[in-house]
């Protein structure tokens, strides 16, 4: 590759979510060169309410302090109610203050850090396809505004894109085996006293618990609290168990929606919050929450980084933190390696196949998965696999959940 193309960067990301912005902002910081190429008009597009913990990360890529001051502080505390809200459980993640914050906010401060390092960012850019050479990816395709056919070039390839995982597809990642249905949804003027409320809530509701729908999948509702009375809800499918359940049948988004409305008018507990409340935001989406991606780097060039590779908390299905982390540690890995190539070879801006052989491959993947987020993530999605099963499959009715939730709630503390 040319020097002098100016369509060849160090590493082309896809995708301006919280994953692909940490490596953005993280490959300037290595010194490197760094395109984002995003579908949407804005970084993140999507309105939502979020919370994580004020790990060290977010200081590092966002500024320090800057979590506390959009946000308002929770004991990190999550209360899980049994099927119609008979019986709740709390428990509580410890180490790190908890904050809840409007994701506008959060995501633009993303972008801030970004353009104030000179990161490279294309807004209504479809990927449309990798582009390879001799097996390795070396770029992708993408549709630019002006509805043309463009071409870009790097030494890495992260694929950025989410739950769709454009790149991730293409190479094999079965995304109907990972992603979970969900509603999301933002309410205004909301039925909760944030002091009473302070804290995240999950509602189970277990296969036949609905008159309404008896061959639902079993599901989770969920609140997350916001200020000025205003918070995100909606509704997880886990679908995980449901190819080994002959009493569920999978609904088409018609389904969810009727049944979302239902659970917003009657199910117990729940539909407290929207009496006299605003529906600001609702859509039906997916989070890659059923399992993680058994490869990530699924071809020699990609890294699948964040909700592409399914790197979330299954539990509570966020997933910024362990994006952040992940896509800080892959960029950093490869930038080690790129710093020798190019001092051996005088420049970076070409295609270097000794990136991405099988044993550098290799070797990222097993220091990857010595790190304490890998292992924390991997061992969330082995609890709530016998979590799941458990309660979802071998209980599965309200009744049953109900006798045995003392049993259930010591498995909540363990996640």
């Amino acid at each position: 590759m040319d020097a002098e193309n100016s369509s060849f960067y160090n590493f082309v990301i896809v995708g301006a979510g919280p994953a692909g912005l940490t490596a953005g902002i993280t490959v300037a910081k290595r010194g490197f060169t760094s395109i984002i190429l995003e579908k949407g008009r804005l970084a993140g597009p999507k309105p939502r309410g979020e919370s994580m913990a004020h790990m060290p990360i977010v200081d590092d890529i966002l500024g320090e302090g800057f979590l506390p001051s959009i946000g308002f502080k929770s004991s990190g505390g999550r209360l899980w109610h049994s099927p119609n809200d008979l019986q709740i459980t709390t428990t509580h993640k410890s180490g790190y203050d908890h904050y809840f914050f409007e994701w506008r906010e959060f995501i633009d401060r993303f972008t801030e850090v970004a353009n104030d390092l000179g990161v490279k960012m294309l807004f209504d850019s479809t990927v449309i396809e990798p582009i390879e050479k001799h097996g390795i990816t070396i770029g992708v395709k993408y549709k630019s505004m002006d509805g043309q056919i463009q071409e870009i070039y790097g030494n890495a390839v992260l694929d950025c894109s989410g739950f769709e995982g454009v790149i991730g597809k293409r190479y094999g990642i079965d995304y109907t085996k990972m992603n979970c249905p969900i509603v999301k949804c933002l309410i205004s003027n909301a039925n909760f006293n944030i002091k009473e409320n302070p804290d995240l809530e999950f509602y189970f509701i277990g296969n036949g618990d609905l008159s309404y729908s008896f061959d639902f999948p079993p599901c989770v509702a969920y609140f997350f609290p916001l200020e000025n009375r205003r918070a995100e809800v909606g509704l997880m499918l886990r679908i995980a168990q449901v190819p080994n359940m002959k009493t569920v049948k999978m609904p088409d988004n018609d389904v969810i929606l009727k049944v979302w409305s239902k659970i917003k008018e009657t199910y117990p507990g729940f539909s407290v919050f929207f009496n006299d409340s605003n529906i600001d935001y609702e859509e039906i989406t997916s989070l890659p929450n059923a399992r993680i991606a058994e490869k990530f780097v699924p071809n020699p060039g990609v890294v699948l980084l964040g909700d592409s590779a399914g790197f979330v908390n299954p539990f509570g299905s966020s997933g910024l933190y362990y994006s952040m982390e992940m896509a800080n540690f892959w960029v950093d890995m490869i930038s080690q390696d790129l710093e020798t190539i190019i001092k051996l070879n005088k420049s970076g801006l070409e295609i270097n196949e000794n990136l991405w052989t099988f044993n550098k491959i290799e070797n990222y993947t097993i220091k990857f998965e010595e790190q304490q987020v890998y292992k924390e993530v991997k061992n969330m999605y082995n609890l709530i696999g016998a979590f799941e099963y458990k309660i979802f499959n071998r209980l599965r009715t309200s009744d049953k959940i109900n006798k045995k939730w003392d049993y259930i709630a010591s498995l909540l503390n363990q996640a």
